[in-house]
């Protein structure tokens, strides 16, 4: 019997689920055949239990699979039960609780202990979906007999054979099976082909619920749901959990430390709570928790943080590997620990009682992953809990509290609140569709219709589906359908292009350019009417004359020389409770500057225009700073003058480039490029082209670029002369000298009849949405060479049509403008 009182949703979760176990039971037992068990199952064989993260999912799973495992109950299973964990690091963790709190339940090893004439009713594997059904060494051992052992699957049929139920608890169900591939979707349909199965979870997504259903062939999928309330009113779960951000004033969010800003706060508030729990005379060390993001040196970085803070190094621990594991778990309880730092997979999963306060230094926009979050710090430490104090506890410990370094991701933590919120308390009943009946001299199970019968036998549920055609959810199938009325010719052949129509070849043919002809490949003259030699851009060599043009140009006007001077940054501190997000409030707070931090960002703004030396640039504009300085009778001791620099740099990074823009297209050379070669030579099959200046489409164009060329080829009006493809760095090649120095290469470059500008030459650039507003993307389309003028941005929208881009100030965003005609050409 279990050492533990249930709470009363515990209880009545527990008797209600026994109860339609048992129904499924009595029908097993009656069926004639596999048939009509493996149809009990399927209506009355499985419940999700749906309960937050310290509610007791683990005591309530335990509790039904001891009581349904007793000999003292006429309709309980001679039942043995597969006990499956997320993450190889847990298996230790429930074997210890079976163990600990289940004398009903026998713990037993999967590696050695596979012998059937030795398995009991209440027998319990504890395992992962990994070490049974992956391409591993581990499963491959426990899937093959041995000397020591028979394999797992021989084990799982000797014990049907001999008359045992199978159960299957699966544990942090949306972490296993929910998003597993086929082998362990095969595995559980055609090797365990458990009789029951409960699945527990604090964060089920309905899709991924019917997505389980129809890949085990369940039926009906029976649904407890346990609400945040229930849990709190019994003091296992803290009554909230309040959301910290922070937030700066437009224009100086660059030169906060947002990450040193919330683990001072976070780290304070860790020192109160521990002096409450000391004055409340709880003998508990609280944990703080530290999330960083998956970057190599994010640990050593927090660690660094909270070194400076003044948390002693020795009650510091990190973790850092993908998987819960009992490192982990010990650190979590040890209490020499008062601050573990952990990366993103971890907040997966494990326990950690002490937890009050958690810093996060990166985003938790995924409502799923911000229920794991928040649940690291709802759970009560059993100190804290009903029954074990004789006194209230403080507001201050009854609550979680999340300090933000980025005020934007709030949103994963309020959406997580408010999944959680809209869970109420609901138990399913036991599902009347399968009776029994007598069909002449034969007992049946059939599902019923108006609860009438059929007097002919039920067909066995289906077994055909191969695991392989599984729904999982990382497989994508794009469905495009075609506009009604949309335009022919060049968009019909562009959307062609775009999706994979029956325009675009099977394959792209090698072509390259070369002057010496090779036998096996065709040889392309260059057009003859076509210019040999364009014009491109470079820098000039020598940058004195450079950097005193952006020395005088950059504006340190009287605003931005006292914002080089300020010592602190006004911050508002915004707090709100997640369950509860219209109980927000706000105050004041102040970021003091890292002195290092203002270096480290001036040094990124110098090194973006790549054409200059930081250190002739840092010597620049440190000179002009000095002439301002002395000009207004300010203190120009070098440290002065660097820490204002810094901070000049950090927090008005544009004053910078604007100079640089501005002074980079007045001294930017123009020069012919190298003559295009004679011919380009590409295999016999390669595709024709009508408009390019070698007549074949060359090689390494993508779809996009290869639906926009179609429609300069197919375009009846004759608006393109021809066109060339612009590859870098070829001797050929045209580049625009951008505000950076850096040099950019147009995709194409077009001959346009009756253009004026540009001696008729357009540069034209194609871009995907996902990189439409990449700061790269923003400083080309701002760019513009100074003879053929700025490049023409195009991207497709969600019809599949070419949209011309347009760049918009207010917002620093690039925007769909029009729809792209050919024949317009001449106006862009």
């Amino acid at each position: 019997m279990s050492r533990l009182v249930p709470r009363d949703y515990q209880d009545s979760a527990v008797k209600r689920t026994l109860d339609i176990f048992r129904y499924a039971e009595s029908q097993i037992r009656q069926a004639p055949d596999e048939a009509g068990r493996r149809l009990a199952s399927a209506y009355n064989g499985c419940v999700l239990l749906d309960a937050p993260t310290g509610s007791g999912k683990t005591l309530m799973a335990g509790l039904i699979a001891e009581a349904f495992s007793r000999a003292d109950h006429d309709d309980n299973a001679r039942i043995l039960w597969f006990w499956f964990t997320p993450f190889k690091g847990l298996v230790e963790q429930a074997r210890l609780a079976l163990k600990r709190d289940f004398s009903g339940l026998r713990v037993r090893d999967l590696q050695i202990d596979r012998f059937a004439p030795t398995a009991k009713r209440g027998d319990v594997f504890v395992t992962t979906w990994a070490a049974v059904a992956a391409d591993s060494a581990e499963t491959r051992r426990v899937r093959r007999n041995s000397e020591q052992a028979p394999a797992l699957d021989d084990f799982i049929a000797q014990l049907r054979q001999d008359g045992f139920r199978l159960g299957a608890v699966i544990d942090e169900a949306h972490h296993t099976f929910f998003k597993t591939g086929s082998e362990a979707v095969r595995f559980y349909r055609k090797i365990l082909r458990p009789d029951f199965t409960l699945m527990v979870t604090a964060t089920p997504n309905d899709r991924d619920v019917e997505r389980f259903r129809q890949a085990g062939d369940i039926q009906n999928v029976h649904r407890h749901t346990v609400s945040r309330r229930s849990a709190v009113e019994a003091g296992l779960i803290k009554s909230g959990v309040k959301a910290v951000a922070f937030l700066a004033e437009p224009g100086l969010e660059a030169i906060v430390d947002f990450a040193q800003t919330a683990l001072r706060e976070a780290w304070a508030m860790h020192q109160r709570i521990k002096q409450a729990l000391h004055e409340a005379g709880i003998d508990l060390t609280p944990l703080m928790l530290v999330q960083v993001g998956n970057h190599d040196q994010a640990v050593k970085e927090a660690r660094a943080r909270l070194v400076e803070l003044g948390v002693p190094e020795e009650c510091i621990a990190s973790y850092t590997a993908k998987e819960p594991d009992n490192d982990l778990l010990t650190v979590a309880l040890d209490e020499r620990y008062e601050v573990l730092i952990f990366k993103v997979a971890v907040a997966l999963g494990f326990d950690a009682p002490r937890a009050f306060v958690l810093a996060s230094l990166r985003g938790a926009k995924d409502t799923d992953f911000g229920i794991q979050v928040v649940g690291r710090l709802l759970r009560v430490h059993r100190l804290l809990q009903p029954g074990t104090l004789e006194r209230t506890l403080p507001p201050g410990l009854t609550q979680g509290y999340v300090f933000l370094a980025d005020a934007e991701n709030q949103t994963g933590l309020v959406s997580a609140g408010e999944r959680i919120n809209a869970i109420r308390d609901e138990l399913a009943g036991i599902c009347e569709t399968v009776q029994v009946f007598r069909v002449g001299d034969q007992t049946q199970l059939q599902v019923t219709e108006h609860g009438q019968g059929s007097l002919f036998p039920e067909p066995e549920p289906s077994d055909d589906r191969s695991a392989e055609t599984t729904p999982n959810e990382n497989d994508t199938t794009a469905s495009i359908t075609s506009m009604a009325g949309a335009e022919q010719s060049g968009t019909a052949s562009l959307i062609d292009d775009l999706f994979g129509g029956d325009a675009l070849p099977a394959k792209q043919t090698r072509t390259r350019y070369i002057v010496k002809s090779t036998p096996d490949l065709e040889r392309h003259a260059f057009r003859p009417e076509a210019v040999r030699r364009l014009k491109t851009e470079r820098m000039p060599l020598c940058t004195d004359e450079l950097l005193q043009c952006i020395a005088a140009r950059i504006d340190f006007n009287g605003d931005v020389i006292n914002a080089g001077l300020r010592e602190h940054i006004a911050l508002t501190r915004k707090t709100l409770e997640i369950f509860d997000p219209d109980q927000a409030t706000s105050e004041q707070a102040r970021s003091s500057l890292d002195a290092r931090v203002l270096a480290d960002r001036a040094q990124r703004t110098l090194l973006l225009f790549e054409h200059l030396n930081a250190r002739d640039l840092h010597a620049a504009l440190i000179g002009r700073l000095h002439t301002e300085f002395r000009h207004r009778g300010f203190d120009d001791d070098p440290d002065t003058l660097e820490r204002a620099l810094n901070l000049i740099l950090a927090s008005h990074p544009k004053l910078l480039s604007q100079a640089e823009r501005a002074c980079a297209s007045q001294f930017k050379k123009v020069e012919d490029t190298g003559d295009w070669p004679d011919a380009l030579e590409a295999a016999p099959d390669a595709e024709r082209s009508a408009r390019h200046v070698y007549g074949v489409l060359p090689a390494g164009l993508n779809r996009l670029e290869r639906a926009f060329v179609k429609l300069l080829d197919e375009d009846p009006t004759g608006t393109v002369e021809y066109w060339y493809r612009n590859e870098p760095h070829k001797p050929w090649s045209v580049a625009v000298v951008l505000p950076s120095g850096r040099q950019f290469f147009p995709d194409f470059v077009l001959k346009v009849k009756g253009r004026q500008r540009g001696e008729g030459f357009l540069l034209v650039e194609t871009k995907g949405d996902y990189i439409l507003n990449s700061r790269e993307t923003i400083e080309k389309l701002n760019a513009a060479h100074r003879v053929y003028g700025p490049a023409l941005f195009l991207k497709p929208d969600d019809q599949g049509r070419l949209m011309t881009v347009r760049y918009i100030e207010r917002t620093d965003r690039c925007e769909e403008d029009q729809v792209f005609r050919v024949e317009n050409l001449a106006g862009y």
